[in-house]
């Protein structure tokens, strides 16, 4: 991510430039290039979502002092709750600038070495190969290595014990945050609009979400650059995950056409 957002991500003609986030459920759910299809050739997006990380703020910096500067930030998970500005072990954590990110390396590198002793060579080919597409594929990322099933498909029937099928989960978004003060603060220097919106779900892990829903288009707390999308999120069938969390391509294929048609009738892009 930090090769991608420190090269030319967006040209004049692009009137709409988009970065969205999450983790790795949207990672895996945002197709820039179709998104951008649905959208019009004005429109230029990107997938910015990282496995396993909440904490945007630093890619979205990153990204801004390139000269990388979007219209609008899609977010699929909110800010965290927390007041203060971290701390220096948390800026080091988080800030992909930084080496701390390397904090797993003897592990990562001690667990790659023993699982591609035999392939050594090829596997740091794969590996290669994976960066380079998620360049080109401007971050979509599928996650191979978790998927288990035929065809990279759940079977219909699929379940988990943790499912809440009676119940609708609600996105909570903290009022106050320091991530949400400088969020605003950046959007503010650099006019762009925050979109939330929708996660993917399973049908049957949650309830759906209520049907008012899906046409809301919300401020929060009256802040004129910051507005909620549509439901909380979408219901697809289990056979649009590659594993219980993450989509496959067809899954990642009708979220971005829903995305599309959300983005379209929300009025943000008009």
């Amino acid at each position: 991510f930090d090769a991608l957002v420190k090269g030319p991500m967006f040209g004049p003609q692009h009137r709409y430039r988009v970065l969205s986030f999450g983790h790795s459920k949207a990672l895996t759910c945002v197709r820039p290039r179709e998104l951008d299809t649905a959208m019009g050739t004005e429109f230029r997006s990107y997938n910015l979502g990282l496995p396993g990380e909440v904490h945007f703020l630093p890619i979205l910096e990153a990204a801004l002092e390139a000269g990388n500067v979007p219209t609008h930030v899609l977010l699929t998970l909110p800010w965290d709750g927390k007041l203060d500005k971290p701390g220096l072990t948390a800026a080091l954590r988080d800030d992909p600038k930084t080496l701390l990110p390397f904090r797993t390396f003897p592990r990562d590198a001690t667990l790659f070495l023993f699982e591609n002793r035999n392939r050594l060579a090829e596997a740091v080919h794969d590996v290669a190969l994976q960066r380079n597409s998620m360049l080109e594929e401007r971050g979509w990322y599928f996650i191979k290595s978790q998927s288990h099933y035929k065809d990279d498909r759940l079977p219909d029937d699929y379940a988990l014990p943790s499912d809440r099928p009676n119940r609708i989960e609600e996105r909570k978004i903290p009022e106050k945050s320091f991530a949400r003060s400088r969020l605003e603060q950046l959007a503010t220097k650099y006019g762009f609009e925050i979109l939330f919106i929708p996660v993917p779900y399973r049908i049957g892990e949650f309830k759906p979400a209520p049907v008012a829903d899906h046409v809301r288009v919300a401020t929060i707390s009256d802040h004129p650059r910051i507005r909620v999308l549509g439901p909380d999120y979408f219901n697809y069938p289990p056979a649009y995950f590659a594993d219980p969390h993450h989509m496959n391509l067809l899954g990642a294929l009708a979220y971005t056409a829903d995305l599309g048609r959300l983005l379209k009738s929300s009025g943000a892009f008009d």
